[in-house]
């Protein structure tokens, strides 16, 4: 920032800084927005780069730069990382690399990289688009015109909000219906199975709302037929007066538990 005496530059109107590979460029350049004024170049200090920040982000939520915190020897390395394929090098990478050099670690033991959400045509989401779609509507719903209203939140210039309503209301005519946050992440895991990006449809969502709906349902008008008197046992050990019907379906579990604890300490989400 070249602050010159008496001048009605300020630091926070982002008019007056300049950038440069070198003091001497950044020097070059602060003398043509100066003019003839004299000036001092002074260098911002809160500059850092996004993805070396969050590099930084497993050990220094945890006390460091100090060698040995509570949180450091507890909870540091983590076991496992879940994230996007589309950052491993922007991210991942620089966690692992700035790990092993400051601390000596792997951050992590295992990374799982989800599918990339994307929009019922297949498009990354973009807000000019204006197929964003933001969960918390998913799951409790908004009309056409709360939709349109969101578009005003960014900084999105006339053109953009005109082609973002279209696109909005081509794909949800009659807004985004209540979901549910069971049927959204019961759609996310059904989806994860697909490859590595999940054409979110909202119609396959609201479906499994009405699936999760019927499980409810059931469960309801089982627990009818359990009277007040009833209390369940508590452990699951048998107790050996089992009939031949209940041994069957606890064998059952037992095997659908063995086989569901192997995928999931597999990470096969979709079996």
């Amino acid at each position: 920032f070249p602050s010159v005496p008496r001048s009605s530059g300020s630091h926070k109107d982002g008019k007056h800084w300049v950038v440069g590979r070198t003091l001497e460029e950044a020097t070059e350049r602060a003398r043509t927005l100066a003019g003839d004024a004299k000036f001092t170049l002074e260098q911002d200090e809160d500059v850092l780069d996004t993805w070396f920040s969050s590099g930084l982000w497993p050990f220094s939520i945890m006390g460091w730069p100090e060698k040995k915190t509570p949180d450091l020897e507890k909870f540091y390395p983590s076991s496992l990382l879940e994230t996007g394929w589309d950052i491993i090098f922007f991210w991942v990478a620089r966690m692992v690399l700035l790990g092993v050099r400051l601390t000596d670690q792997m951050p992590f033991k295992e990374v799982y990289c989800h599918a990339m959400i994307r929009d019922a045509h297949g498009r990354k989401m973009s807000k000019s688009l204006g197929n964003v779609i933001d969960p918390i509507d998913v799951i409790q719903g908004l009309d056409l015109e709360s939709l349109h209203l969101k578009l005003y939140e960014g900084n999105l210039d006339d053109k953009e909000i005109a082609r973002a309503k279209a696109g909005q209301k081509k794909d949800f005519p009659k807004g985004i219906p209540q979901c549910g946050t069971d049927a959204l992440r019961f759609a996310l895991c059904a989806y994860s199975g697909g490859g590595r990006d999940i054409n979110l449809e909202i119609l396959r969502v609201e479906g499994y709302r009405k699936f999760c709906n019927k499980i409810f349902n059931a469960t309801k008008f089982a627990m009818l037929k359990l009277d007040e008197s009833f209390v369940p046992e508590p452990h699951a050990k048998p107790t050996g007066k089992e009939s031949l019907a209940e041994r069957w379906i606890l064998h059952k579990l037992n095997i659908a538990s063995e086989e569901i604890n192997k995928q999931l300490a597999e990470r096969n989400f979709i079996v």
